[in-house]
């Protein structure tokens, strides 16, 4: 009987812990088993019966971007677009922050302050939006968000200068020379691979993200469409090495496939003695082969979201650990005046951020014979797992045709 009893009160246990999962615990777990629609419905239930007050009103960006990002999981991508641009609008509502929000979180901490996001998170609304257009296969709507991408990063660039670990993103630059190309903007594809190879260059010495091999190449096919003879041979001096390309005119009688691979949860923030600070998760892929008939291709590491997020975040922590001390000075003064001792507040940390992008991307991408049926697999190796999985699409295209195809693997 005692046993019975035991085994009972242990379920009751087990039933009570289990209806009590954090939202971002669940939200995870949803994410890494693949089950995009169950995580829709947990951010929708959460914002229309909050139990957690993740979507407050002073975090409603997260709710735009958490929606932003799993309607492109579930393939919904025009409103997952609809999503980003009110994330979008909120961004430029709150870039004049209110003096009301910063008076009061001077007396208690950065929560009090309206969610703006990270300069990375922001870029990310215009990369995901681009990936969106690229996935429908609208070149011209992604060549039209690389236009706001490059807006906002320059922005970035003449706000705070070189000298600031933020001032650029490759990946999103590169997406853009991708789309220039494929309208055949050429010249603005010419300038964007550049800028992106400027900025990998930037990622290696701060991130350790290696230089993608064939951007090289995809800027000299641009400086020969354009006969810009004098930059290729300056171009050819400075690398100081063979570049194998193929010539716009022969891609263009030729098709060409990019695979996305969304590889691993991100990072996130975490509490330490009231500082914030990005905890790294790891990734879930080991490595990637696409096999299109007898030819393989590997992919590279785009973009490491993780990485960016835990030095970027150390780089302004000096600059939060300055606004902490003058605010606990503050606070101290404010607890003598009865009034404002009303309004002094524990000291936390700012731990908000953007749970449901990748922890990296991965890009594979490759030139296919055109007017054709072709069968694509991906074998796609997580981390500890020697047999991969397969993901396998059938594609047709014309010549001077692009398709680019997400895999989510956020394990």
């Amino acid at each position: 009987m005692k046993k019975i009893l035991l085994l009972f009160f242990c379920l009751i246990i087990i039933f009570i812990t289990g209806c009590a999962v954090p939202f971002h615990k669940k939200l995870d777990q949803y994410l890494a088993a693949g089950q995009y629609k169950e995580a829709d419905e947990l951010i929708e239930s959460e914002k229309t019966n909050p139990k957690e007050n993740i979507y407050s009103s002073k975090n409603e960006l997260l709710y735009f971007f958490d929606k932003g990002a799993i309607r492109q999981m579930i393939g919904d991508y025009k409103q997952s677009s609809e999503y980003l641009e009110k994330a979008e609008d909120i961004i430029d509502k709150l870039y004049t922050k209110s003096l009301t929000d910063e008076t009061w979180s001077f007396f208690s901490n950065d929560l009090n302050l309206n969610y703006t996001g990270e300069d990375f998170e922001q870029v990310m609304v215009n990369i995901i939006k681009t990936l969106n257009y690229m996935y429908e296969g609208d070149f011209d709507g992604a060549a039209v968000e690389a236009r706001k991408i490059n807006r906002k990063l320059n922005y970035f660039q003449d706000s705070y200068g070189e000298k600031a670990i933020y001032t650029d993103d490759a990946f999103a630059r590169y997406l853009s020379g991708f789309a220039y190309e494929a309208i055949g903007a050429v010249n603005d594809a010419y300038i964007d691979y550049k800028k992106s190879l400027k900025a990998y260059e930037k990622y290696n010495t701060i991130y350790g993200t290696a230089v993608p091999s064939f951007i090289k190449g995809d800027i000299l096919r641009m400086a020969y469409a354009l006969k810009f003879y004098d930059e290729i041979d300056n171009l050819k001096k400075e690398w100081a090495e063979d570049v194998s390309f193929t010539k716009y005119n022969e891609l263009k009688k030729s098709a060409e496939v990019m695979i996305v691979v969304y590889d691993g949860l991100p990072a996130y923030k975490i509490d330490e003695r009231a500082m914030p600070k990005f905890v790294n998760r790891g990734y879930a892929v080991e490595k990637i082969l696409v096999k299109d008939a007898d030819k393989e291709y590997t992919s590279i590491v785009a973009q490491d979201i993780s990485k960016m997020a835990v030095k970027n975040l150390e780089n302004k922590n000096l600059a939060i650990l300055a606004k902490t001390l003058v605010r606990n000075v503050a606070k101290k003064v404010a607890k003598e005046i009865p009034i404002l001792s009303l309004f002094v507040g524990e000291e936390k940390a700012d731990t908000r951020c953007w749970r449901t992008i990748p922890g990296r991307f991965q890009i594979v991408r490759f030139q296919v014979t055109p007017d054709s049926k072709r069968k694509i697999i991906a074998e796609i190796y997580l981390k500890g797992n020697s047999t991969p999985v397969q993901e396998i699409f059938e594609i047709y295209l014309k010549p001077g045709n692009k398709k680019v195809i997400p895999i989510y693997m956020l394990r």
